[in-house]
């Protein structure tokens, strides 16, 4: 659409709106300030330490970015738009385009890499939703130009990060009323995938074994796209939590105050001790999933 009188238009295009980064509400204040000629007002300052995001406590995602990592170490990592965006934070996201992209950038940089004789893992990851949404497409046509690489879906049962609606996988509409569910698994082997794999992730230990064996596989002469859908509910879907087990857990003496239980793993609910520099437990942020029983190098996490 062409605009006529530009010179009446306040937005991107005279530099009265930001032209780059996200739209907030502090962003939108200014910008608002400024048109009606208003003096910006005071802020008052935020209260407690600030920190950057962070996935939940107890989220699913965090552990599936931690087995990738331990896994394939120097694999090139794709992602996806969602809140598991937050997967740079464990040093499991290389890049983020669009919804979808993950899934076609991993072939590009698949078909790249042989064309230049190299051969380097490659993990796509995507959410549930995400993949019903912008994923599928972008599969087949993996799968149709000979793609090699993983693709892990994070399959959290809800599309998270704008409000916790149902995906095409539930039998149910955003209203509540009956829906007929389309299976992950069943989509993803009619993109023309033969090698599917379904885990929680929270048993963390399986997925990093499964994922160097999914990697080695499809290596193979008669490899492929290999897909392991990563199956957990999102803790803030309503009643998963208390549903799910929780276990009361404690750092024992032996901790060597490392620090991977919350900067390589980065739970939120465990940091440092500020007098002894172990790793602590804030029991009001602990989801009590135990994951990072499994995390600890040293053993120190224990179940009380």
């Amino acid at each position: 659409m062409q605009l006529g009188r530009r010179d009446r238009i306040r937005g991107r295009g005279d530099g009265s709106v930001p032209p780059q980064g996200e739209l907030v509400p502090d962003v939108i204040e200014e910008v608002l300030q400024k048109f009606s000629g208003l003096a910006p007002g005071k802020k008052p300052p935020a209260a407690g330490k600030p920190r950057r995001p962070t996935l939940c406590p107890g989220c699913p995602h965090r552990a599936a970015f931690y087995a990738i990592r331990q896994a394939l170490p120097q694999a090139i990592y794709l992602s996806d738009i969602g809140c598991y965006t937050l997967g740079r934070n464990l040093g499991a996201v290389d890049t983020v385009l669009c919804m979808g992209a993950a899934i076609s950038q991993a072939s590009g940089f698949y078909h790249a890499h042989r064309m230049r004789g190299e051969d380097r893992p490659i993990v796509a990851t995507i959410g549930d939703s995400t993949f019903y949404h912008a994923g599928i497409p972008a599969l087949i046509n993996a799968v149709h130009t000979g793609a090699k690489f993983i693709l892990l879906i994070l399959d959290n049962s809800t599309t998270a990060m704008t409000g916790d609606q149902p995906t095409p996988g539930l039998d149910r509409l955003a209203d509540g009323k009956p829906a007929k569910a389309v299976p992950l698994e069943d989509l993803v082997k009619s993109c023309g995938v033969q090698e599917v794999k379904i885990i929680d992730p929270y048993r963390l230990a399986d997925l990093t074994r499964l994922i160097k064996e999914t990697e080695k596989g499809l290596r193979s002469e008669n490899g492929g796209i290999s897909v392991i859908i990563s199956k957990h509910p999102c803790l803030m879907s309503p009643g998963v939590a208390k549903a799910q087990a929780s276990f009361r857990l404690e750092v024992a003496d032996d901790c060597i105050s490392c620090g991977i239980c919350y900067q390589d793993f980065e739970c939120p609910a465990l940091g440092p001790d500020p007098q002894t520099g172990m790793a602590r437990i804030d029991p009001n942020l602990c989801s009590g999933c135990g994951v990072c029983v499994n995390v600890c190098p040293q053993g120190a996490i224990k179940q009380k």
